[in-house]
């Protein structure tokens, strides 16, 4: 979601010749983003992707101080209290009703979530960037296992979890039903996913178009409710409730209400931006 320093950042790009999901060879283009990647439209299935798909690193470069697209700089590494409050409060209090037991942070960065949770839980993370990876080591020693890999590996023995979150990141990878699918086996059968993405069928995204907010160099894949719905049920996954968390965050303002009508700079956070599903194994 941050302004890239291309130079920094980009290791490889590439042309996608299929849908990630569909494997149809028909795309509508549609825009360039505020960063100036090419998003394309799957004219089978709806999925909007970023063509050429550009790769980049997930280190240092990427966790450390950021500019995001409001121009402001952050810090990344000292936004824990405010995540948990604003991103994660309602993962939280979902999962804590259910019985414990073996967790997945599928992408974890720097554990913030985890961390956040009761001993009831042991943890669990995978997690590419060993920047990540060893803040976790120094601050949080009841994680019991971060392993540096990606989903679409099988990492973790097959029906070890009780629960996975995955907090934005499968618009990350390259291969969507793939990751589904790895995310199925190490799941324990009723087992919970809880899934966040950001939603590129929103009112913002369809007013901002390539300034949605949520675009950006580091997402390649962008989902709509009826496309995610799709890739969920096909991988096994019952959908038992979709949320779209805003109004009680620190985003809703008064001011992120205003910008709505300045469609020529980035859009502003907004209800539907983002969407949750909460699922479970069948």
């Amino acid at each position: 979601m941050f302004k890239s320093d291309f130079s920094r950042k980009i290791i490889s790009q590439e042309a996608v010749d299929l849908c990630p999901l569909c494997l149809s060879n028909k795309q509508l283009f549609l825009y360039k983003d505020f960063e100036g990647s090419k998003f394309v439209k799957c004219n089978s299935c709806g999925l909007v992707f970023q063509n050429p798909r550009y790769e980049i690193s997930y280190e240092k470069e990427y966790w450390g101080k950021a500019i995001d697209p409001d121009g402001i700089e952050r810090d990344l590494v000292m936004e824990r209290e405010t995540k948990i409050k604003n991103l994660y409060s309602g993962d939280i209090k979902y999962i804590e009703k259910l019985k414990g037991g073996n967790i997945l942070d599928a992408g974890c960065g720097f554990g913030f979530f985890l961390s956040a949770l009761s001993d009831k839980w042991n943890k669990y993370g995978l997690e590419l960037s060993e920047y990540c990876i060893d803040y976790i080591d120094e601050n949080y020693l009841d994680i019991k296992d971060i392993r540096s890999e990606i989903v679409e590996n099988d990492p973790f023995d097959q029906e070890f979890f009780d629960v996975i979150y995955s907090y934005h990141v499968i618009e990350h990878v390259k291969n969507p039903v793939k990751h589904i699918e790895s995310l199925y086996k190490m799941l324990k059968k009723g087992g919970t996913l809880v899934l966040s993405t950001p939603n590129i069928d929103s009112y913002v995204s369809n007013r901002f178009k390539g300034n949605y907010r949520l675009l950006g160099l580091p997402h390649i894949i962008l989902f709509t409710v009826d496309t995610l719905s799709m890739l969920l049920k096909q991988g096994g996954f019952e959908i038992i409730n979709i949320k779209f968390p805003f109004f009680k965050t620190k985003y809703f303002t008064f001011n992120n209400l205003l910008r709505l009508y300045n469609k020529k700079n980035v859009s502003p956070p907004f209800y539907g931006n983002i969407m949750t599903f909460y699922t479970r194994k069948v």
